[in-house]
């Protein structure tokens, strides 16, 4: 029995945190792939903002690479990347692969921008904090020392780094064309309680949805009619068997907003493409901050295989990941 707990905590998801410094906010996952990403500080204007991020892979060759969105429409092949009013690179639209020229700009820069053919500024962006997040980086990617290091070079070689650990495996049970069984309007409203299926603004009628999720199992999401938010839907999620009886659905991971019911989803989804269940609950309209999170079904219960999230509420929707796990089918 004791055995039997601790494989359970070594399989519990752990979404790493995330960290800010100044106007930059970085995060790893549990196999080292790192983002940082540039925020809107207050008081400048998103829409001219650069919104630049940097990725890398937690492999020890893995090079980082800069990509970025703004709000204006660039032709791309006449855009250059400038720190400070010096050039660093052309952007092709393509990430741009980094060196160690471009990595010192930016660490010891104020501002990056991208300009026009005639110099002009299209969007910019503050550098500030940016230092302490390629630190954060090299450190959670155990890369200090090395010559591939963003911030903290050093003699040993990058193969000096350590390989990455596996994703865990999450085994996904066959797919079949059975239809599935459904959940009875009635029976879906006495499941999410009065509360949450009637008054005096409902938003239309409790309708539960259902697909399949393999032979012996199926998927009822019922969507609340009440107790929502101005950008935030609960839906309640419960598995049937094949004798109909129905249960709510099981996670690896409580989904929704901390403290809630554990099969309630905050702006949940099935894609009967993918087999994923997923759900993004938005910390305010523009969805620049929240969390997003997508589950596998392994025959018992709904496993966490990508998190993703952004703590900070400052004009960036480059969500950073922070948790993955790898989805093998059945045999």
């Amino acid at each position: 029995m004791f055995l039997l707990a601790l494989a359970a905590q070594a399989i519990q998801p752990q979404p790493g945190e995330l960290k800010t410094f100044g106007d930059w906010t970085v995060g790893c996952d549990n196999a080292r792939a790192c983002r940082a990403v540039a925020l809107v500080p207050d008081g400048e204007d998103r829409a001219e903002y650069l919104l630049l991020v940097i990725d890398r892979e937690g492999a020890p060759n893995a090079p980082p690479v800069l990509s970025f969105t703004t709000e204006r429409e660039l032709a791309a092949r006449d855009v250059t990347l400038r720190v400070d009013g010096e050039r660093v690179g052309q952007l092709t639209g393509d990430p741009l692969p980094f060196n160690r020229a471009l990595a010192s700009a930016l660490v010891n820069g104020e501002r990056a921008a991208v300009t026009d053919l005639r110099g002009r500024t299209l969007a910019s962006a503050s550098l500030t904090g940016l230092a302490a997040a390629f630190l954060y980086m090299d450190e959670r990617q155990r890369r200090l020392g090395t010559q591939g290091a963003l911030r903290r070079t050093g003699p040993k070689p990058d193969a000096a780094v350590p390989a990455p650990p596996p994703l865990p495996r999450v085994v996904e049970p066959a797919p079949t064309t059975k239809p599935p069984r459904r959940l009875a309007p009635a029976t879906a409203a006495k499941l999410i309680g009065p509360d949450n299926a009637t008054c005096e603004y409902a938003q239309g009628r409790v309708e539960p949805q259902a697909f399949r999720l393999d032979a012996t199992h199926s998927l009822a999401l019922v969507t609340h009619p009440c107790g929502n938010g101005a950008y935030n839907i609960m839906t309640s999620v419960y598995v049937l068997d094949e004798q109909g009886r129905t249960s709510p659905a099981r996670f690896d991971s409580v989904p929704g907003f901390e403290g809630g019911d554990g099969n309630v989803l905050v702006n949940g989804d099935w894609d009967p493409r993918t087999r994923r269940l997923s759900e993004f609950p938005k910390a305010r309209g523009l969805g620049d901050c929240g969390t997003s999170s997508d589950y596998a079904w392994d025959g018992a219960r709904f496993r966490l295989v990508r998190s993703a999230a952004m703590g900070e509420c400052r004009g960036s929707i480059d969500y950073i990941v922070n948790w993955r796990a790898e989805v093998v089918p059945a045999r």
